[in-house]
């Protein structure tokens, strides 16, 4: 037996406290729970029909769980106690642990928590700062407060950090069938990726919703959501705490693009994790992965009786995946001779009203859409709400959709333009007829698009694993030192980057004799070094034509710096990018490419990869970029060699991985496309103090 299989699936129950442990005693009670239930209060002489015992020492047996609703100072002796009489695990409710802030290093947070984990021994424990577990397969509800969900046969699983969230989304309305909903609080012990592979041992989890604020081990969270893919059980994410930088004193200009948002939105897609943004997204989602799970194609049928829906639908849809493709010849003429002359068959297809009330023909047409092999059909129906309406006109559609979808077998969803058009009850009906159901159009399109990249992640042979540092062993950001730009760019030209051709010089005259002696061509750039931003400083100075004017440049510039360097003007200048990489807190790598040079203001655009990545990763990077059609030859205008420009990128991200023990930040900007190479002009490199 796992062991977190005890926790999730217990058979014997501690609750440890007072208000909050008899809260979990009702929920337990009304949830019907089968197994042992043992109170501890010595205060208390019964909880409900349950006897309360005075201590652990008193009770019949050993928990498979215990509930843990005392002050956080008292919850680390109760752990300890629990881990020495080998229970199964806690769930630790208290708060005032590493989410907390004092003055007093002495009950400090992270002081306790240290204690805490040091108490619980090998014993697994929920928490702290957590609200517990639901399990509605088996209906044991370990929870200190009302909830919204219901029993299952399967469904989706909850894993939050956020209790009030977790709590909040049982209260959903939209028919998602939720199997678990796992509180993790301050992950002290056991985090994400024990829960997940835990859940992923149960056959009856058909997807996994995480609503999180940070993990836990990146290493062993990669992995096991490689488990999770490998079995296809589908995972969705919300990523909280998008505002704030994950690495504040940085000097590069990557510096303002790398928040931690960015850097987890790029794990999740590496990790073939489906990431949205809000819970109603978040929702849709896991239910079209519970019910639908991944499509196979892009192309998908919208079945309207309205031009407007129709129109609306193609509007939301632009810019997605989804591929409404037209109908096949024979369901032409089937569809034509069902409706006639004056409807237009095309898709989105609005079959008008003209057969609305005879349920048997609109079967009929609904069925001749479905098994014109589409990945998936969505009918769109909004039915009238009932508190002052009739809704019974609308009977016919509803029996029209399912029975097609009987008729057939094939993917069927019916998606309501608004969310409350879609009720409950409805939703079920829909359900029970083998049809999903979607609420709002717009998050219906977001879930239908997701189930498509799904399913593309699904059938490609991409590569989830990601290179990264361990956070405990680099130094902190404070501890770093910049490069010389000449010992930079050497280091990447050994990797294979080319760069200009240059020399340095600490005179005005030294820097004459190496320019002739190395047989530099004008025009030439002028260079101070040891600053980071040269050009806000005044230290560059291009386009130098002749000696004369290099020596009278060079001295003005030696009065601010000690040493200058000095490089031929690359000429061969299609366009410019700014590749930079930087690493996370997280330990990981962020290799961000964007318009670079002059073009950076004009184009507010980047893509972002995690490291490592390959050509065809690059290449269908640089593809996505709004710059792409003059990347690669817009009319007439010239185009770069992109095999050279793919190669320098690999060629930077293969030095950084290859330095990742001392590489903070490397930034090159411009690096200059051009028709013959691409040449770091500039580069940054920022190295860890470490040794």
């Amino acid at each position: 037996m796992s062991e977190l299989r005890r926790i999730l699936r217990p058979n014997s129950i501690a609750l440890i406290g007072g208000l909050w442990a008899r809260n979990v005693y009702s929920q337990l009670i009304k949830s019907d729970f089968k197994g042992e239930i043992w109170p501890i209060n010595p205060k208390q002489k019964s909880m409900g029909k349950h006897k309360c015992y005075p201590n652990l020492k008193t009770i019949p047996g050993i928990p498979d769980v215990a509930f843990i609703a005392v002050n956080r100072l008292e919850t680390i002796k109760t752990v300890k106690r629990l881990s020495n009489m080998n229970a199964g695990g806690a769930i630790c409710f208290a708060s005032g642990f590493l989410e907390s802030k004092t003055s007093d290093t002495n009950t400090s947070g992270k002081k306790l928590q240290h204690e805490l984990v040091k108490a619980s021994g090998p014993m697994p424990i929920i928490g702290p700062n957590c609200y517990g577990i639901l399990n509605y397969l088996d209906n044991i509800c370990l929870w200190p407060d009302q909830h919204g969900g219901k029993q299952q046969e399967s469904g989706v699983a909850i894993i939050a950090q956020s209790s009030n969230i977790a709590i909040n989304l049982t209260m959903q309305k939209r028919s998602v069938p939720i199997a678990y909903v796992i509180t993790i609080g301050n992950q002290a012990k056991t985090g994400l990726s024990k829960i997940i592979k835990e859940l992923l041992n149960d056959s009856r989890v058909t997807a996994i919703g995480l609503y999180i604020e940070g993990f836990d081990d990146i290493n062993d969270f990669q992995q096991t959501v490689g488990i999770a893919r490998s079995r296809k059980i589908p995972i969705v994410a919300i990523k909280t705490g998008k505002t704030s930088l994950s690495r504040t004193s940085a000097v590069t200009h990557t510096a303002s693009i790398s928040g931690s948002s960015t850097v987890s939105s790029a794990f999740f897609e590496r990790l073939g994790i489906i990431e949205v943004n809000d819970l109603s997204n978040f929702l849709e989602t896991l239910k079209i992965f519970h019910f639908v799970g991944d499509l196979e194609s892009n192309e998908i049928a919208s079945v309207s009786c309205s031009g407007g829906e129709a129109s609306l639908i193609a509007d939301l849809s632009k810019g997605t995946k989804i591929n409404y493709r037209d109908f096949k010849k024979i369901s032409k003429k089937k569809l034509s001779k069902a409706l006639g002359p004056i409807v237009t068959i095309s898709n989105p297809f609005d079959y008008h009203t003209f057969i609305w009330g005879d349920t048997e023909k609109m079967t009929e047409v609904f069925s001749v859409v479905l098994e014109d092999q589409f990945d998936l059909v969505v009918f769109i129906l909004d039915v009238p709400r009932v508190d002052h309406c009739d809704n019974s006109s609308f009977q016919c559609a509803i029996n029209a959709i399912t029975n097609a979808s009987r008729r057939t077998g094939q993917k069927a969803a019916v998606i309501a333009s608004l969310p409350e058009a879609m009720p409950e009850e409805l939703a079920n009906v829909f359900i029970d007829g083998g049809v999903l159901p979607l609420c709002g159009m717009e998050t219906g399109i977001t879930a239908i698009q997701n189930s498509v990249m799904l399913g593309e992640l699904y059938r490609s042979n991409r590569s989830d694993h990601t290179v990264f540092i361990d956070p405990n062993k680099k130094k902190s950001a404070e501890s770093f030192q910049i490069l010389r730009e000449s010992d930079a760019k050497l280091a990447l030209s050994e990797a294979g980057v080319s760069i200009p051709r240059f020399i340095l010089a600490e005179n005005s005259s030294e820097l004459i004799r190496l320019v002739r002696s190395n047989d530099l061509k004008y025009p030439l750039v002028l260079k101070g070094q040891g600053k980071a931003h040269k050009t806000d400083a005044g230290l560059v100075i291009l386009n130098i034509s002749e000696s004369t004017e290099l020596t009278r440049m060079s001295k003005k510039m030696l009065s601010k710096t000690k040493s200058i360097l000095v490089e031929e003007m690359v000429m061969d200048n299609v366009f410019e990018l700014c590749i930079a990489v930087i690493r996370d807190t997280t330990g990981m790598f962020l290799l961000s490419i964007r318009p670079g040079g002059t073009l950076t203001e004009l184009f507010e655009e980047r893509v972002n990869l995690l490291l490592p990545v390959d050509r065809n990763e690059i290449l269908t990077a640089l593809k996505t970029l709004k710059i792409a059609k003059l990347l690669f030859g817009f009319r007439n205008t010239t185009a770069p060699n992109i095999d050279k420009l793919v190669s320098s990128i690999q060629s930077i991200a293969e030095f950084t991985l290859n330095n990742a023990d001392t590489i903070l930040e490397l930034e090159v900007n411009p690096l200059i496309v051009g028709q013959e190479d691409s040449i770091a002009v500039d580069v940054l490199l920022i190295n860890s103090m470490r040794n």
